[in-house]
């Protein structure tokens, strides 16, 4: 259970990293990430070195074929069967406590593979409401290894640099996200985490990487989550919703009967319905 320190934590900077509240689903999950990259990348390493095959995977690789490797993945990843429960599951603490025990699941779960000096898994600063986002979303990161140094994690700023940020990139004219970064450097937290942590953020929150500078691989899975019950396409109209997006994954019995009462008011499907 979230501690209420953990709680105001997460309300002033606008992320949390909490151990998993289940190993064994974690655990599984790498498990099963490790047998998909071996499989696509044909590296065939033994069972008892997962954390070696993941931080010395740009050596045992052709990096042209990188992202090939990395889409074979996600499909597998995205067809497993209970792999969205597996991933629920490691994180329900957190979702329970910060989102709600309603939710609405992505229905794609993503993995990054970002190797070392690879400039083209730079992802710049970015706020994902330019993108269609809702504001009432969270990301659960996991990363397969501990990432402790700066150019092998993610960057983040918190909700109040948020504004004054957001404000220099819709008014910054010809300015480039990368000089508005530079100018609000000093606002970024470069994350921290060990294996079996789980990482919670606000993706409103400008958030990004830089190239990879350090000798080990990163690779990491992320999956947005929003309350069932909270606005869909609030800033545009990209279908960031369900059934195109999202998919319900908890939903009580008395919600089910609201919806399907508004559905045959309105004789079409709502947003939250199945």
């Amino acid at each position: 259970m979230i501690t209420k320190k953990e709680l105001n934590f997460f309300k002033k900077e606008g992320y949390l990293i909490k151990n998993t509240n289940s190993i064994d689903s974690l655990n599984q999950i790498q498990s099963f990430i490790f047998n998909t990259l071996n499989k696509h990348s044909k590296i065939n390493f033994s069972n008892d070195s997962k954390i070696n095959f993941f931080t010395k995977f740009h050596k045992n690789i052709n990096k042209k074929k990188l992202n090939e490797i990395r889409v074979s993945a996600i499909n597998d990843i995205n067809k497993k069967n209970g792999f969205r429960d597996l991933y629920y599951e490691a994180a329900k603490e957190l979702l329970d406590d910060l989102v709600g025990n309603e939710v609405a699941m992505q229905k794609k779960i993503n993995l990054s593979i970002q190797i070392p000096n690879d400039k083209k898994s730079i992802l710049p600063m970015h706020s994902d409401i330019y993108a269609g986002e809702s504001p009432f979303e969270v990301v659960i990161w996991i990363p397969m290894m501990n990432v402790k140094k700066s150019s092998h994690s993610m960057f983040i700023t918190n909700p109040r640099d948020n504004i004054k940020i957001n404000k220099d990139v819709t008014t910054g004219g010809k300015s480039t996200l990368q000089k508005i970064y530079q100018k609000h450097k000093k606002k970024f937290k470069f994350i921290k985490i060990d294996y079996g942590q789980i990482l919670i953020f606000s993706p409103i929150i400008q958030h990004g990487n830089v190239i990879n500078r350090t000798d080990e691989t990163r690779i990491s899975l992320n999956c947005r989550f929003k309350s069932l019950l909270t606005p869909f396409d609030v800033f545009s109209k990209t279908h960031r919703n369900i059934p195109h997006f999202f998919q319900p994954y908890n939903i009580k019995p008395l919600t089910q009967i609201g919806f399907n009462f508004i559905n045959a008011i309105n004789k079409k499907k709502f947003h939250g319905s199945l």
